[in-house]
């Protein structure tokens, strides 16, 4: 089968390409720049949710289709559904959405499109996964690194981190074997950690101190804003935090174990693979 991967050069889309390569499974992977996401066994495609010309291309042939939503679209809503109303070849779809999509303020367009592709007549599946490992490594590199200090409006809130390799592994699962149509998972690391401990964790393994310092709704916003993030960014983002404080964020759920056979990945584990990051 070929499957198409929406976001391949993002968080998630890179190593879903990397999991279906894996699984002989022939990848269109789809991008803004082709280019970048040219590899061995890999077919680039360009495709653009800003431009609809490129849809129908890309979606040729494509029998799974692994999708990650337009975000910064100003009118995202509904891109998702118009898209699977295409896609003709389609018949299994992984859509990446968020834990607690469905308690998040209608800024967040992720509960959009749940809602179209549970109503596109696919075989669909919906992964909802926790925050992820990785931005310790990526979003969070460059503070942890010159400053050794990370600032977030989290409080003392557990997060069950996962790490986008087993967001992957579960995502290849869904588009190549029978069994996950019409089911919603919540993806979590195996431990809930606070940013206080999982900075010790990573400060422990880089050989360093690592300071977590919690800040103030409004103190991230007003970052946010300086930065040139839009308000519905920052409406999404306090959504995001104000379901963490709740608590939503700290349940551990045994989906990565029972879809792919093994344990999820830990965060001492990355910590330990990725330890120059820090440095």
């Amino acid at each position: 089968m070929t499957v198409l991967v929406i976001g391949a050069t993002g968080k998630t889309g890179r190593t879903v390409v990397d999991a279906l390569t894996a699984r002989g499974v022939k990848v269109a992977a789809a991008s803004r720049n082709p280019a970048a996401t040219a590899a061995h066994g890999v077919q680039p495609v360009r495709f653009d949710w800003a431009e609809r010309a490129t849809w129908a291309p890309a979606l040729q042939g494509a029998e799974g289709l692994y999708i990650v939503g337009p975000y910064a679209h100003p009118t995202g809503e509904t891109l998702v559904g118009e898209l699977l109303a295409e896609a003709a070849d389609t018949r299994r779809v992984a859509l990446l959405s968020v834990l607690g999509a469905d308690r998040l303020p209608p800024e967040v367009m992720m509960a959009d499109w749940e809602r179209d592709v549970r109503a596109s007549g696919k075989e669909w599946t919906i992964l909802r996964p926790n925050w992820f490992i990785q931005n310790f490594g990526e979003a969070f590199a460059t503070a942890l690194r010159e400053h050794g200090v990370l600032e977030l409006p989290a409080g003392e809130a557990a997060v069950s981190f996962v790490d986008t390799r087993d967001v992957a592994d579960v995502a290849a699962a869904a588009l190549t074997e029978d069994g996950h149509a019409g089911h919603v998972y919540d993806l979590t690391g195996p431990e809930a950690l606070t940013y206080r401990h999982a900075l010790a964790v990573i400060g422990d393994t880089a050989g360093r101190e690592l300071t977590y310092r919690p800040i103030t709704h409004e103190r991230s916003a007003a970052d946010l804003r300086a930065a040139g993030a839009r308000e519905r960014s920052i409406t999404w983002q306090r959504g995001l935090y104000d379901l963490m404080h709740e608590g939503a964020n700290a349940p551990v759920s045994d989906v990565v174990e029972r879809v792919t056979g093994r344990p999820a990945r830990t965060l001492a584990q990355y910590a330990a693979e990725s330890a120059d990051i820090w440095r």
